[in-house]
């Protein structure tokens, strides 16, 4: 590796470390977030745990990657899995790993139930829904640069750091409660939707190093949005999120659709979104029987391009219905 290959490696580097410290070094560090956020309802909010019909359980799963021209991107991963009980309950479990360019990670675990609080024959849902679980946080100091291993005019790992980190893990408990409502009339073209959630209730201290306390600062979030028909196998949904947590904040709005290919059990998707003074996402994605496959981009906006290359995150989701019995029910437009 010639001298500019070199520095152009240990940039990207020290870009990746620079981001992670930032998240790292701030009082109130910040959740990671998902573009396609309604394709990992457990994240969302524990009221939508069980929630949907003509199919006994659901699995989701989600990968996000962004900022790949750093020497090692920001990956986010999730799976879920809900099971449906006679139209009331829901309980369901959900695993999240989020890796900061490898310097700092964020592994969650939860379980969460649900209720329905309406008649189960009812053509609406208004659940209530709470979630328990364990947040791990940990930081690789072997990925970090200290000044001490800057020599000749560039940062050298190899070299001793003269650093000792007592400790790089905390282990900390995560409580979330919800509420949402849902319309699945099938004689409405209009059905709308919307959820209150809050999550780290009990604002766990998360200072890995334990030289000064930092509370994690509860999530608010409210999503909402309509599933409007506009003609037979040809719906659009328009919905939007909005996210605090402690001084940042987050809004999402968007529209996304899907149209019926001539009678059969395929449908195409596809839909954009503006995640304000931060990126513009574009998806696409597959709905094939009781499965829902999407990928989008965001691209990048906010003053982070300069340093990433205006290169943005790349998102892959998949959304299954399916019944224990192994008897294949489609599941109708209302249960997606």
């Amino acid at each position: 590796m010639n001298v500019n290959e070199s520095a152009k490696t240990m940039k990207k580097l020290l870009i990746g470390t620079a981001l992670a410290m930032f998240v790292l070094g701030s009082a109130e560090a910040q959740d990671g977030h998902l573009s396609q956020y309604d394709a990992a309802p457990a994240l969302l909010n524990p009221a939508l745990t069980g929630m949907f019909e003509n199919a006994d359980f659901r699995m989701t799963s989600s990968v996000r990657s962004q900022w790949n021209s750093l020497s090692s991107s920001f990956l986010t991963t999730g799976f879920g899995y809900e099971v449906s009980m006679q139209k009331r309950y829901g309980f369901g479990t959900y695993l999240s790993n989020y890796n900061m360019a490898g310097i700092m990670n964020t592994f969650q675990w939860g379980a969460s139930g649900a209720y329905n609080v309406s008649d189960g024959k009812s053509n609406h849902t208004l659940s209530v829904g709470a979630n328990i679980g364990l947040i791990y946080k940990k930081v690789n100091d072997q990925q970090l640069l200290w000044d001490s291993q800057y020599a000749d005019g560039y940062f050298n790992s190899d070299l001793p750091s003269g650093e000792t980190l007592l400790k790089g893990a905390r282990l900390m408990p995560e409580i979330a409660m919800g509420v949402a409502y849902r319309s699945t009339s099938p004689r409405k073209r209009v059905n709308p939707f919307g959820n209150f959630a809050l999550y780290h209730i009990t604002t766990p201290d998360e200072s890995i190093f334990r030289t000064t306390k930092s509370d994690i600062p509860i999530r608010y979030s409210v999503n909402g949005g309509f599933r409007v028909e506009v003609m037979d196998a040809v719906h659009l949904i328009p919905m939007g999120l909005y996210m605090r947590q402690g001084a940042d904040q987050q809004i999402n709005v968007g529209l996304l659709a899907e149209v019926g290919l001539m009678g059969s059990m395929y449908s195409v998707v596809a839909g954009g979104s503006y995640r304000v003074k931060d990126a513009v996402i574009i998806q696409a994605g597959l709905k094939h029987k009781n499965a829902m496959y999407r990928f989008s981009y965001d691209v990048n906006i906010s003053g982070l391009q300069a340093y990433t290359r205006k290169n943005g995150a790349f998102e892959f989701s998949i959304i299954y219905y399916g019944t224990h019995s192994g008897r294949e029910r489609r599941a109708t437009s209302s249960a997606f």
